[in-house]
């Protein structure tokens, strides 16, 4: 017995990439989210190689800090990657 289902219909292709006032604007957030993603990494590595030079308090206080802004970051640059591609 034949099946009456209709086979699905294929993805509509996506609108051509065109350079907005909007899309200009997130490639600037893209930037910045990157560059504090990446001062964030330096960061850490930086006080990886001087923990010893900080007080015990200091020692699980600073490595909680820098990696939770570390996540905030990370967070903030995938949703701006994905505006700028989705152009919203």
């Amino acid at each position: 017995m034949a099946s009456s289902e209709e086979p699905p219909l294929p993805d509509p292709e996506p609108p051509p990439f065109r350079w907005t006032e909007r899309r200009v604007a997130r490639l600037a957030s893209v930037v910045t989210s990157a560059a504090v993603v990446a001062a964030d990494v330096v960061l850490f590595v930086v006080y990886q190689q001087n923990v010893s030079a900080f007080v015990p308090p200091w020692r699980t206080v600073v490595p909680i800090a820098i990696l939770a802004i570390l996540l905030f970051a990370v967070t903030r640059l995938r949703r701006q990657i994905r505006l700028f591609r989705e152009d919203r």
